[in-house]
């Protein structure tokens, strides 16, 4: 299913198994600096064991084989839909322009092709959004106020 070129040459997506965990663990430690290796290591083990049709994880590789972005996903059946994929634990790293974000948004729908899913929701902190506004403008102002350990703050807008 993957290894998959994306449509930006810039970019590939491949499973995570734990080889590729190893080579996420710098983008993770980055994002989530109190999760321990081994914890993250056993994250990413128990989400492989569930590839294939039903969930799993994939990383976005350069072709150096430097990881930018990594998010977990599974399809479950709905009420309204027949398969909803859901797209969480997003962690992407900060690259200038949109390529990047194209590259997500590209991974996430063959990801869903492949899974026969009739929708597709990104959960980004304790807020959903469709795959599209990854390319909205103020995407990472977005994500930093999702992300932000105060839920005081009033959501964007």
């Amino acid at each position: 299913m993957l290894d998959l070129i994306l449509p930006t040459p810039l970019f590939r997506v491949t499973n995570v198994d734990r080889r590729v965990a190893l080579r996420v663990w710098p983008l993770v430690q980055i994002a989530h600096p109190d999760v321990p290796q081994d914890e993250w290591l056993a994250y990413a083990k128990a989400i492989g064991s569930r590839r294939g049709k039903a969930g799993g994880a994939v990383a976005i590789e350069d072709a150096r084989g430097y990881i930018h972005a990594l998010f977990a996903w599974h399809v479950n059946r709905t009420i309204t839909r027949r398969k909803a994929m859901r797209i969480s634990d997003l962690v992407v790293g900060a690259l200038p322009g949109k390529p990047l974000a194209a590259a997500i948004v590209a991974a996430i729908r063959s990801v869903a092709s492949d899974a026969g899913a009739d929708s597709v929701m990104v959960e980004i902190g304790d807020r959903q959004i469709p795959p599209d506004a990854l390319l909205s403008d103020g995407f990472e102002q977005f994500v930093l106020s999702c992300l932000r350990i105060d839920k005081t703050q009033p959501a964007p807008d």
